[in-house]
């Protein structure tokens, strides 16, 4: 049995204890070491410490396994950025078939991301990479061409305007780009294979920006649903990072369940994250980009009834 036959087989072993106990709760993830899987262990761990319910992380070969899991009520919860179960809610894009059990419940934090060039480049923009050789093309990790869609889209470009240079996912892609094979990489913000791209290529490299207007956040919008122009300035915690301000992609990491959760369950989980930012820092330390006033944001994905109940009790309903 190789490892994606494995994690996937725990996975459907796990899952089956949100029906076998009442308080016991799967929460779908990405394999071990990625951030899906390390964001829902910390929220798992607060809330066993917080309210006495069992929570489980469940490793699966990507999100893609798992959300459709959710949905038939086989798991209770997940991780998921905003858009990929936007689009298995509706059975569009990556998915074939509606899902319509899934339900949103919280946002956890923003991820930034964006085109890559060597530091020494005389490229400056996105706009720039019109005809260059750009890695993409990704077949797994496919949320990553809607990604750099979503960066393209705002200076009027798509894919048919790069040179692409295939690659089977962001990190192999890096890779490519680290090795002068491409004029840039997709690389997201403070990732570890940026940090070694970093360290790898002469000189370094640098973030294209992109125009950040209310009118480009519209055509990133339609590219990839829930993401944004996100405004970075240079800083220790930002490599990569030069002009200022540089904007990226910028996307929320989210938990989502099932119609099939107790309303009190879900509640328990909005109530306990939203009281215990330290206590997730101490768990994660990308907690800190947490803001539990932001908790509830608009999505195309309705609510949990259990989550509606505690944002009604914060003030934070509707979604701002």
């Amino acid at each position: 049995m190789n490892m994606k036959t494995l994690a996937v087989t725990l996975g459907a072993v796990v899952g089956l204890s949100v029906n076998a106990s009442a308080q016991t709760y799967t929460f779908g993830a990405n394999p071990q070491g990625s951030i899906f899987y390390t964001t829902a262990a910390a929220i798992s761990k607060v809330m066993v410490e917080k309210t006495g319910l069992q929570f489980r992380v469940a490793p699966y070969s990507g999100s893609s396994t798992y959300i459709p899991l959710v949905d038939k009520g086989e798991v209770a919860f997940g991780m998921s950025n905003g858009a990929e179960y936007a689009f298995a809610h509706e059975g569009k894009e990556l998915f074939d078939t509606p899902h319509k059990n899934l339900r949103s419940v919280l946002t956890a934090f923003p991820t930034n991301s964006g085109f890559a060039v060597k530091a020494d480049s005389p490229m400056k923009t996105v706009a720039d990479l019109k005809g260059k050789k750009v890695v993409g093309g990704y077949s797994s990790g496919l949320i990553f061409n809607y990604l750099q869609n979503a960066a393209l889209a705002t200076a009027g470009l798509s894919t048919k305007d790069l040179d692409i240079v295939p690659s089977p996912n962001f990190v192999a892609g890096v890779k490519v780009f680290m090795a002068g094979r491409a004029d840039a990489g997709y690389i997201p913000l403070n990732s570890g294979i940026g940090k070694q791209a970093m360290a790898k290529i002469p000189g370094g490299w640098k973030y294209l920006t992109f125009d950040g207007s209310e009118e480009a956040a519209k055509k990133m919008a339609v590219a990839l649903p829930t993401s944004r122009p996100g405004k970075v300035s240079p800083g220790k915690n930002a490599p990569g990072v030069v002009a200022d301000p540089t904007y990226m992609v910028q996307i929320d990491f989210t938990v989502f369940t099932g119609a099939h959760v107790p309303d009190d369950v879900v509640y328990k989980v909005v109530k306990t994250v939203y009281e215990n930012k330290p206590n997730l820092i101490k768990a994660l330390g990308a907690f800190n980009r947490f803001n539990p006033k932001g908790m509830a944001r608009e999505h195309p994905v309705p609510y949990h009834p259990g989550a509606i109940k505690a944002y009604k009790e914060l003030g934070m309903w509707p979604p701002k």
